[in-house]
């Protein structure tokens, strides 16, 4: 089998995997953050706001296993993916790294270049909202994201996945992984109707102009699951080209709430004892 027909394959996987989700209500919060240079630099994530929560640990994509990702093609001499400089913008292709034009990164941005997992992986590893996956409207990708460590459900009532998506005009479909990359639970379609005004815009190398940004927030409940290691994220012609950033709220381990536990006993019973003694 040669190499278009094994990507044709997998379109169509995607495609009735597309069809058989339905949408999810993603809900609202409040991204937080600390803007140095405006829409072109760094945009820190201090905090999100959700249900008069504040949520502050949060856990990182930490490695991406790349399963499709439409090829860059047609490169032409002065060809760019920085329409600003010199040349054509070359706008094929899938997901590639992307920046704002200020903004730092652990290492540039694939350019015309399909990037490999570990770029993936440095782009949305990191607490800055202006260091996104760029994804091309005629482009489709499929793609393991994996945290640094297990997300967890529980019983606050808080999302558990947070989604930002540049222009807020595209959709993104999630579904969960466990170690392995095998999928779990119901593939989610986020839709870009859903999503909710973050109130900070960023500039990016890819385009040239500040663009608005959205998000959405996803509960482990929704995508049928109790934990997971990761999210396989998809999307293809019809989605439009999701450019986006995510993060996982971190909830304490069962180990940590029983140590917490634990303690509280001791102090309980530390306590009812110097009640005794003086009593």
């Amino acid at each position: 089998m040669n190499f278009h027909s094994t990507l044709k394959g997998i379109y169509l996987a995607i495609g009735l995997v597309v069809a058989a989700c339905t949408t999810a209500q993603a809900a609202s919060f409040t991204t937080n953050f600390t803007a140095v240079d405006g829409a072109e630099g760094n945009i820190w994530l201090n905090s999100i706001t959700q249900n008069q929560a504040t949520i502050d640990r949060f856990l990182l994509v930490n490695n991406a296993k790349i399963l499709l990702n439409t090829p860059i093609t047609n490169k032409q001499s002065g060809d760019t993916s920085n329409p600003e400089t010199a040349g054509t913008n070359n706008n094929t292709g899938g997901a590639s790294t992307d920046k704002g034009d200020k903004a730092s990164a652990l290492m540039p941005t694939s350019g015309l270049n399909d990037p490999t997992g570990a770029e993936i992986a440095a782009y949305l590893g990191n607490l800055n909202l202006n260091n996104i996956i760029d994804t091309e409207e005629q482009g489709a990708i499929s793609m393991n994201l994996f945290f640094n460590k297990t997300v967890r459900a529980d019983k606050s009532g808080l999302d558990n996945l947070f989604f930002w998506e540049r222009g807020r005009n595209s959709d993104l479909g999630v579904q969960a992984i466990d170690a392995s990359g095998k999928l779990i639970g119901n593939f989610v379609k986020l839709n870009r109707a859903d999503q909710t005004l973050a109130d900070y815009s960023i500039d990016t190398l890819e385009i040239n102009a500040a663009h608005i940004v959205g998000s959405w927030g996803l509960s482990l409940q929704q995508l049928g699951v109790t934990s997971l290691n990761g999210i396989r994220v998809t999307a293809d012609s019809s989605y439009n080209g999701p450019d986006f950033k995510l993060v996982a709220r971190q909830v304490p381990e069962p180990a940590s709430m029983v140590g917490l536990g634990a303690v509280a006993g001791m102090m309980l019973i530390s306590r009812r004892r110097q009640v005794s003694k003086h009593s």
